[in-house]
């Protein structure tokens, strides 16, 4: 907008690229410090331009690179400011049990030519220096502060790029000229700020102004990360991206942005937005539903912008509905696309697997039987945190080496209440499917750990593919039928990685795993069903566990790890085997796991790479006999 003779706001038309509805900014008063272009006549030259194009009806998609600063390629059209969507109240948790399993392969996929990740990395994560810095001898204005300091345009700038002269640089519209709104498989996100009902109802003139703070890191944000606005509803934001990699780019700077806000007061005095250092919380809560798909679109009557439909959008606006605020949410197909890039391009980002669950039903009417076709939609969650603001798993569970008094070394439990850092609860689903990491065991820095290698099937690749999924679909099963379930940390060609409260669910897995195997369905080819299984089996503290950088599942790390791996090398084909590290004090008693079960000591032995002897003991199902012939 530009000011006319009168100081009142004139409205450009729809030839403004980039924005949804925007609420109007209002122009600063002529106390407030301003910029001046070099060229006196540059305010008339933009408005020049604004009614050049006031009734062009094309809309071109934002895929600006952060080269020429995000904050000229937003101007804005407006929309009502009293638009406020009723969001439901939810709060952060800590340390709560959720949902996931299944591993999952790297996928070191290039980075598109492209995309906005490839021009910009690898210094996405913090401001642009192509943004020019404002002349030392002027002072910065108090919103400018406010919307992210030294690096960040201000309001004018964000709201009204047109009248700056970084709007007409020619870099900035050559880029304008190749723009186009993504199509195809596209990344569509959903975003919306927790509590914004009860935020308004409590500091209105507050809200106003965070709301503002808020609009203006989202727009920024999202074009330098050549992010397409469709709309916006309120404080709901809904974006399009190209690339997979750009949109999850955009949610972690959003976020981090968010967080380091210069909020009013009225806010972080809210629950909602109250600044809060042990979850790193501080401001708008905001919430990030994102996933990758195929999409159709189609131009808006009204608005002119491209509007997308399809079961990509459907899905997207589920995972935010499951979010947190202050939480990032996306499906495991989307997180899978670039997931191999993520230490390169997106800063290291914690990575939490959340487990499969189910989204949504669709209900249509069956036409030849009369009834009603349901089908399920159901996606793995993955959840992404900025590494600045991540909590720190590793460094809050597991044991730790203390000096002892004599000048040996002890262990002693770590104190988690020193970590700080974003933890959420369990993702608000209709229903959970498989475990999360909130459901991998770590009370009291003990677990039980379990491998499990396929040796029962022939070398021959052709087939065996097909036989290790129907063999996983079995494992996979067995360890849901458990309370509380198995865990399965990672799975690679038939050997599994698993993790279990305790040494005896442990036992009866493998145990009945054996058993299921002898009627299991859909194995091909010349198969040891008896002999399918080598399961080894150990009990101890770990020294740190946390979700792995890739897959996000838990990971445990000590000597627990490789020991149950030599107890489970050292097992005969078709065993159960449970190994009792004989340390100071322990004696080779054998464990007790009830009537049931058959407990036989194979020996002390040395393992590979092991300092001290383990007990081996092999377990199986006690025959019951009957009084009856």
């Amino acid at each position: 907008m530009a000011n006319n003779a009168g100081g009142r706001p004139h409205h450009n038309g729809s030839g403004r690229r980039n924005m949804g509805f925007q609420r109007q900014h209002s122009m600063p008063s002529p106390s407030q410090p301003r910029r001046t272009t070099s060229n006196s006549h540059s305010n008339h030259n933009s408005q020049m331009m604004n009614d050049k194009h006031q009734n062009q009806n094309q809309t071109v998609n934002n895929t600006g690179r952060s080269g020429g600063g995000g904050a000229g390629q937003n101007p804005g059209h407006h929309r009502p400011s009293n638009m406020h969507k009723a969001n439901s109240m939810r709060s952060s948790g800590s340390n709560l049990r959720g949902s996931g399993s299944r591993y999952v392969n790297d996928m070191n996929m290039p980075v598109p030519e492209h995309s906005a990740a490839a021009m910009n990395n690898p210094t996405w994560f913090g401001s642009s220096n192509a943004n020019p810095a404002p002349p030392p001898n002027r002072m910065m204005s108090s919103q400018h502060q406010q919307y992210g300091g030294d690096d960040d345009d201000d309001d004018r700038t964000m709201a009204t790029a047109a009248t700056l002269n970084q709007a007409l640089r020619p870099s900035a519209i050559n880029r304008a000229r190749d723009m186009t709104y993504p199509q195809g498989d596209v990344t569509i996100i959903y975003t919306d700020v927790q509590g914004s009902t009860s935020l308004w109802e409590s500091c209105p003139t507050d809200m106003k102004r965070a709301q503002d703070i808020h609009d203006i890191i989202m727009r920024q944000c999202y074009t330098n990360h050549s992010g397409y606005e469709i709309t916006t509803e309120g404080d709901a934001f809904n974006l399009a991206f190209q690339y997979p990699i750009d949109a999850l780019a955009f949610a972690l700077q959003a976020q981090l942005k968010l967080y380091k806000a210069n909020w009013p007061e009225g806010i972080l005095r809210h629950p909602d937005g109250t600044d809060d250092p042990v979850l790193k919380m501080r401001g708008f809560r905001v919430r990030f539903g994102i996933h990758h798909g195929p999409t159709t679109s189609r131009v808006h009557e009204m608005t002119g912008r491209t509007v997308y439909s399809g079961e990509g959008v459907k899905i997207a606006k589920a995972v935010e509905g499951m979010c947190h605020g202050g939480q990032i949410l996306t499906t495991m197909e989307t997180w899978k696309a670039v997931s191999g890039m993520a230490e390169r391009v997106l800063g290291r980002p914690q990575i939490l697997d959340c487990g499969e669950h189910l989204l949504f039903e669709s209900k249509v009417p069956n036409h030849e039987t009369g009834g009603i076709t349901t089908t399920r939609y159901t996606r793995r969650i993955m959840q992404l945190v900025p590494s600045d603001l991540a909590f720190d798993f590793f460094e809050a569970r597991g044991r730790k080496e203390v000096p002892l008094p004599d000048g040996k070394m002890g262990f002693e439990m770590k104190d988690a209440s020193t970590v700080n850092g974003r933890l959420f609860p369990p993702v608000i689903s209709r229903r959970q499917l498989t475990t999360s990491f909130l459901n991998a065991p770590y009370v009291n820095g003990k677990v039980t750990i379990c491998f499990v290698y396929t040796v029962g099937l022939e070398d021959n690749p052709a087939i065996n593919s097909r036989n290790l999924m129907v063999l996983a679909k079995y494992v996979r099963k067995q360890m849901l039928g458990l309370n509380p379930p198995g865990y399965e940390c990672q799975e690679d060609n038939g050997c599994w990685m698993l993790a279990f409260d305790r040494m005896v669910n442990a036992v009866f897995f493998g145990l009945q795993l054996k058993n299921v195997v002898q009627e299991a369905q859909g194995l091909v080819g010349n198969v040891d069903r008896q002999n399918m299984f080598k399961v080894g089996v150990l009990s101890g503290p770990f020294t740190s566990m946390g979700p792995h950088r890739t897959t996000g599942m838990a990971d445990y790390f000590g000597p627990i790890v490789n020991r149950a791996a030599r107890v489970c090398s050292n097992c005969e084909p078709g065993q159960v085997c449970v190994g009792i590290p004989l340390t100071k004090g322990v004696t080779a008693d054998p464990p007790d796991f009830g009537d049931t079960v058959k407990v036989r000591w194979q020996g002390n032995k040395k393992l590979k790479g092991i300092t001290i002897d383990v007990a081996i003991f092999s377990c199986s199902m006690r025959k019951i006999e009957s009084i009856y012939r």
